[in-house]
Formats: C-alpha cells, structure tokens, sequence
C-alpha cells in the first residue's frame, strides 16, 4: 500500500529557501561524501525566475565515468530518488525511462540537502525554437508515457477534487506572483479579476472531476533523446493533475522560453504556437475531451498572466508580447467556456 504523497514543489516557494547561499558548502559535502569529481555547476532551479533556488546540477565524474550531480536543497515531501525508483519499477516502456541513478545520499537534516548522482542527459528532443519533426516526436513520446508509464500509480491519490486542487493552487500562485513581482510594469488593473474569472470557471466545471495520475513536468526540457529511448527528467513532480494538464504543459513553458531567441517576432511565436497546437488537436484524448482540452489551457494561461509570464522578464517587446498574448489567451476562453 503507498503511503506516500505528491510533492507541492510551486507551493514551497512561500516557505523561502537559503540554497544559493549554501550552495558551495553543501556542494563540497556532498562531493566529497560520494567520491564525485565536480567540474562545474551547470544550471539552477528557481522559482520563476527569483533568486531562490530549490536545487542546483553540477557537471563531474562518479567513479571513472561521466555523470551529473543533482543537489536537492528544499525537503521534498517524496525523494526524486523514490520516485526515479517507482517509476522504474512500474515502467512498461522500452522507449521512455527515467535516468539511471549512480548513488544516492537521502535527505540529510543536519546539513539540510539530499545529492543524487544521474546519468548525463543527452540531446534534447526539442530545440528552441522547434520544428514539425520535433514536435512530432515530442508527443509520440507522450503518447507512449500515457500507454505504457501511467499503469501503476506509486503516490497517494489526494482526497481533493480537481476543483480543490485548482483553488489551493491559484491561492498559493497569487501569494507568490505578489511576493515576486508586486510593481511589474506589464501587469494590468483588470488582470487579477480576470485570473479569478478564469479560476471560478475550473472550479465551477472541475466540481465532480477527480484529478489523475502523471508526471507534472512533461515539458520540452525535460524529455532527452539517448541510445534510441526518451529520458524523462523532473521527476520529482509525479502526482495527481487535472485531465490533460500534460498534453498541455509542455507548450505553455515552450512558448515563454522563446523569450531567450534572438530577433525572435511575435509573428514567429504564433507560427511556433501552431505547430504545439496541431500536434495537441490530433491527440486522440484531446479529440474525445473537447471540454476538459479548453479548460487545461485556460489553467495554464490564468497560471501564466498571473506569475509564469511575468517571469521571463521586462526587456524587449518579445516579454511584453507574451505577457500580452497571454491576457488574450484567457479572456478568448473565458469567453469559449461562457457560451
């Protein structure tokens, strides 16, 4: 029987975290602890953009052979490692795996952090920007996780409904997008009534829909191409979402990320915004759910204009832009699931 829960990873946010300032001891601990050779650290999680980060990825050796550290500095509710392992165990797919882990320190209170040691990733199946191969490609995998790595839930299912999640979720989101960005210049006077408008709807249509197992974090950085298999990253978002939250996800983050693309056009957003959606409309679930489709991506754009899109910065018209396409996202389906 599990007896475990999903991790809340947006929520802890509130909670603050000291990570960045630790980094180098903890980095040094837990190295020295493994026998992990560091070479460098290659990237950083934070929350939207802030400060604050959660984790932080270092590029090294583990015994001879190269590898990728991962220091978790914010006790999760579940270890990754845990769900790494359940994931595996369960998996039915010889296509899509989670990454091979070389060692494992468990969440240590003194020092506050938990190391994994992974397999380097290796060539991200989604450039950005993106083309029509590639998109293609990104939701084969998906269809293939949703047939074959989904049988077997290994986490709790929350007693919420898919209404209660939606309404814990967006009160915590507020909380957090005024902490971050209480004076963003490209944040609007109708905005905030807007999101609750699009907020009371999911509640309203959500009220007898119970939420379902998945990887909460199916997006084009995380899925990595490696000896012919998908290598599915972030995995210590496992849980319980609204239908099709990760047909959609993926999409939602793309879209922002193109933020980063030189002499990027809004013009050429929407031409990369049309690819995601005519591989989405051709899923078969999203087919059969018409409704349940409209309502996760009037979930990810109040998500988006009340805190996601406010993240990718202020310069440059192309953050204006996707702030601005994404206040037209939602009031154009508040306006569809009115009718």
């Amino acid at each position: 029987m599990q007896n475990k829960k999903q991790n809340e990873i947006s929520h802890i946010y509130l909670q603050g975290s000291d990570l960045a300032e630790r980094e180098q001891d903890v980095l040094r601990d837990a190295s020295e602890k493994l026998g992990f050779e560091v070479d460098k650290i290659s990237g950083r999680s934070s929350w939207w953009g802030s400060k604050e980060i959660g984790a932080f990825f270092a590029k090294g050796s583990f015994k001879g052979q190269e590898a990728v550290l991962k220091i978790q500095g914010v006790k999760p509710t579940v270890s990754e490692a845990y769900n790494i392992r359940q994931f595996e165990r369960t998996n039915k797919s010889t296509i899509v795996r989670p990454p091979k882990i070389y060692a494992h320190l468990p969440w240590n209170e003194e020092k506050r952090y938990e190391a994994l040691v992974l397999e380097p990733a290796g060539k991200k199946i989604v450039s950005t920007p993106t083309n029509q191969e590639e998109i293609k490609k990104f939701f084969e995998a998906y269809v293939e996780y949703r047939s074959n790595c989904l049988n077997t839930p290994w986490l709790n299912k929350p007693e919420q409904t898919a209404s209660e999640r939606i309404k814990e979720n967006f009160d915590n989101w507020i909380k957090s997008s005024f902490k971050l960005f209480s004076k963003h210049p490209f944040r609007e006077k109708g905005d905030q009534n807007l999101i609750e408008k699009g907020v009371s709807i999911l509640i309203k249509e959500y009220q007898e829909t119970e939420l379902e197992f998945m990887h909460g974090h199916f997006s084009e950085a995380d899925l990595y191409e490696k000896d012919g298999q998908i290598v599915l990253l972030s995995n210590l978002y496992w849980g319980y979402r609204p239908t099709l939250y990760d047909a959609i996800f993926g999409m939602h983050w793309f879209i922002l990320h193109l933020v980063n693309v030189e002499h990027i056009t809004p013009e050429k957003i929407e031409e990369q915004r049309k690819l995601w959606i005519n591989e989405i409309e051709n899923l078969e679930a999203v087919k059969e759910n018409e409704n349940f489709y409209r309502l996760a991506l009037l979930e990810r754009a109040a998500a988006g204009l009340n805190l996601d899109a406010l993240s990718v910065g202020i310069s440059g018209e192309i953050a204006q832009y996707l702030v601005e396409s994404t206040r037209d996202q939602v009031k154009m389906l508040i306006s569809e699931l009115s009718s």
